[in-house]
């Protein structure tokens, strides 16, 4: 059975669009504006602990707008955005923001080094069917 190019790009962009609803409904329940809040939060540590953090900080919240992006671009079918997807990864493992992104439901009920295995094969996985399947 072959799975077809745009079926791939569908899937990525469906599970990050599913993360982007996930982290927005948690922040809004926390009574918080999704993304804007947590800008404003960084650039408040920034200034309290120094320039280092605040570029981790920037990354991170700029990873989570790319993450918004790219699900709207592989829904929509737009292979170039395979590229977006192949930058994210490295950042994902970082921040340990997995590409499959309903292993975050259970994340919390897991063992530390299994979510770290779980992102990095979420990646690995992900990397593989950009570049093979997409």
């Amino acid at each position: 059975m072959s799975v077809s190019r745009a079926n791939v790009l569908r899937v990525w962009g469906g599970l990050d669009i599913f993360y982007v609803l996930w982290y927005s409904l948690g922040s809004w329940k926390e009574g918080h504006i999704p993304y804007l809040t947590d800008l404003s939060r960084v650039m408040g540590l920034g200034e309290q602990l120094g320039g280092v953090l605040l570029g981790v900080g920037l990354v991170s919240w700029g990873l989570q707008i790319s993450i918004a992006l790219s699900g709207v671009l592989f829904v929509c079918g737009y292979r170039p955005a395979r590229y977006l997807g192949f930058a994210q990864i490295p950042f994902r493992v970082f921040f340990l923001y997995p590409s499959v992104s309903l292993l975050l439901v259970v994340a919390g009920h897991l063992p530390s080094l299994l979510v770290v295995a779980f992102v990095v094969g979420s990646e690995v996985l992900k990397a593989w069917s950009l570049w093979k399947r997409a």
